[in-house]
């Protein structure tokens, strides 16, 4: 049976301190981990393997009997733990070590996050989202740091849709305005990803405590965000890098826009006109001949 996830470092060292006691094998790996776990976000299964000198399949045996499915299973589990922890210098030292064979690893990790947001697409929580997008109400898209580089992409294509659309980040007059906003007459959906950012929680909880009702999407039920939304989307991040790959989390936004589209009325007469005024005022380069 699958046992719990950890949710802190402590947590996990109990585990590796109860598995370490089955046999030899096992307290190298658990010894291994503990002196190297940020590192060890860094590495594949027979990476690890090599670098401890035992086989592949003990390294696979250890995280099975923990009760993950496999190394990767534990990997998203201890990725989402530290996180925090995975400074920029940190990540670049880690990266400089491994040489350029960590980009397939990348690679392979960004394509399992794409490939899994059909599911997600599915989930209660994406279709509440779809519906706030949807909806003529006014609507703030709430992150900070490097979370918000996502919202000019979403309010972007939104504002073609829909009017309304309003970017809260620190420092804006809608970051600083948006408690004097009634609670049922506006929709809030927040974006945050690790490293969680402390003024975006303090926000967050203050929002909460008014009554607001908060969509989220970030990436693990762990985020400390999560406690605050009344409904969440969780979607996996590369963070074995120097900085965080927001290649799935950009790919569920597109996917989710189109769906919001397929259901905003007159769609199709205001994309025309977006396009009739971008042409009057040569918004694009046209080639002519």
């Amino acid at each position: 049976m699958r046992k719990r996830d950890f949710e802190n470092t402590d947590e996990l060292l109990h585990l590796l301190e109860r598995i370490a006691k089955e046999s030899p094998t096992f307290q190298r790996i658990a010894l291994y981990i503990e002196k190297n776990y940020l590192k060890v976000v860094f590495l594949t299964a027979s990476e690890m393997a090599e670098q401890m000198g035992v086989s592949q399949g003990s390294v696979s045996r250890f995280f099975m009997t923990l009760g993950y499915h496999g190394y990767n299973d534990f990997l998203r589990n201890l990725q989402q733990v530290v996180s925090e922890q995975l400074t920029a210098p940190r990540r670049l030292a880690y990266s400089r070590e491994r040489g350029r064979q960590q980009w397939n690893g990348l690679l392979d990790k960004e394509i399992q996050n794409i490939l899994a947001l059909d599911d997600i697409l599915q989930e209660a929580a994406s279709k509440k989202i779809i519906q706030i997008l949807q909806s003529p109400a006014p609507l703030y898209l709430v992150s900070a740091r490097m979370s918000a580089t996502i919202l000019p992409y979403i309010a972007y294509i939104l504002k073609k849709m829909r009017e309304n659309v309003f970017v809260a980040t620190p420092g804006t007059m809608e970051w600083e305005q948006l408690e004097l906003c009634q609670p049922t007459d506006i929709n809030i959906l927040v974006v945050s990803f690790p490293r969680y950012a402390n003024e975006l929680i303090r926000k967050c909880k203050e929002l909460h405590q008014r009554g607001f009702s908060l969509q989220l999407v970030t990436d693990s039920r762990l985020s400390p965000l999560n406690r605050y939304a009344d409904a969440a989307v969780f979607i996996n991040v590369v963070t074995s890098s120097v900085f965080d790959s927001y290649s799935a989390p950009l790919t569920y936004f597109n996917l989710l826009l189109r769906e919001t589209a397929a259901g905003i009325p007159g769609i199709q007469e205001r994309l025309e006109a977006v396009e009739a005024m971008e042409e009057r005022y040569h918004v694009y380069f046209t080639k002519r001949v």
